[in-house]
C-alpha cells in the first residue's frame, strides 16, 4: 500500500507548513502523543525541525502504551509501560535533546474516559498560545485514543489561541489515498539531518518496530509497509483554517493577519 500512497499525485505536493500562528512566528511547539512512538512516527521531523529552529519543544504523553501487546510471563503490562516510557525518552533525545516530557497517565485505549481531564491539563500546559504550535493526532484518525487526543487539542487551541496542527497515524495503514483530506493537508519536507534524527527516534521504540530485540516473539506493531511511509522524507499534517471572530479580530483580540 505504501507505494500507492507515494505514487498518489497529492503526495508531498501540499502547501509548505510554516511555523507561525496568525502571522506571528511561533516560539514554542507542544506535541501531544497518545502513545509512545506516535510523536516519532507522525511528526518526528517537525519536532526536530522546530528544535533546530530554536523553538521550545514540549512533549505531552497521554498513555504509556501498555496495551500494545498482550501481557506474557516475562513482560507484564506494567513492565511494558516502563519499557515504552524509557523508549520515548530515548526518542525525544534524538529529536529535541533536553525537551521536557509531561506524562498524564491516562489508560491505554481509554483516553476517552478522561478526555475532560486531558483538556484541563493541556490548557494549563499551553497557557497563552499566541505563539504556540499545538500538534496532536488527527481527531478523525480512527483510533479512540488518537481521536480523543485530537478533540482535546482542538478544544485547547480554541481556548488558548494556539495554532492546531493534526497528524494522521492509522489513516496511512487503514485507508486509501483517495480518502485522505488532501485539501486540508500541509507538507513538511525533511532535510537529511532531520530525517536521520527521525529514523533514530523511530528505532528507539524497539518494542514496537523490533520487539524480538527486547525479548519474546511478538510481531512488530508497525509493519514494513507502514514503516516505509513514516520514514519518508516528507510529513503530511492536517491544518484547518484558523478561526477568526465575526468582528474581524483573532482570538487574541487583535486584528486578524494573513498567515505567511
Amino acid at each position: 500500500m505504501h507505494e500507492t500512497w507515494q505514487q498518489h499525485p497529492a503526495w508531498g505536493r501540499g502547501p509548505a507548513l510554516d511555523l507561525t500562528n496568525r502571522g506571528r512566528t511561533c516560539d514554542r511547539l507542544v506535541v501531544v502523543s497518545a502513545h509512545p512512538d506516535d510523536e516519532s512516527l507522525g511528526v518526528g521531523g517537525l519536532i526536530a525541525t522546530a528544535h533546530r529552529a530554536g523553538m521550545s519543544v514540549y512533549l505531552v504523553l497521554l498513555t504509556a502504551g501498555e496495551s500494545s501487546h498482550p501481557p506474557r510471563e516475562d513482560m507484564s503490562r506494567h513492565s511494558l509501560a516502563t519499557l515504552r516510557l524509557g523508549e520515548l525518552d530515548a526518542a525525544v533525545e534524538q529529536l529535541a535533546p533536553g525537551a521536557p516530557v509531561v506524562f498524564l497517565g491516562a489508560p491505554d485505549t481509554g483516553v476517552t474516559t478522561v478526555e475532560r481531564e486531558v483538556v484541563t491539563a493541556l490548557t494549563e500546559i499551553v497557557g497563552d498560545g499566541t505563539r504556540t504550535l499545538l500538534v496532536a493526532p488527527w481527531r478523525h484518525d480512527g483510533h479512540p485514543d488518537h481521536d480523543a487526543a485530537g478533540r482535546a487539542a482542538a478544544e485547547v487551541a480554541r481556548v488558548t489561541g494556539a495554532r492546531l496542527v493534526e497528524y494522521p497515524l492509522l489513516m496511512w495503514r487503514h485507508h486509501s489515498p483517495d480518502e485522505a483530506p488532501w485539501e486540508d493537508m500541509a507538507v513538511l519536507t525533511l532535510d537529511e539531518e532531520v530525517l536521520a534524527a527521525k529514523h533514530d527516534a523511530i528505532r528507539a521504540h524497539a518494542s514496537q518496530v523490533r520487539p524480538k530485540d527486547v525479548g519474546g516473539d511478538a510481531e512488530p506493531s508497525i509493519g514494513p509497509a507502514s514503516l516505509a511511509l513514516f520514514e519518508a522524507a516528507v510529513e503530511h499534517v492536517v491544518v484547518l483554517p484558523e478561526p477568526v471572530l465575526e468582528n474581524g479580530e483573532d482570538e487574541a483580540g487583535e486584528p486578524a493577519l494573513e498567515a505567511v
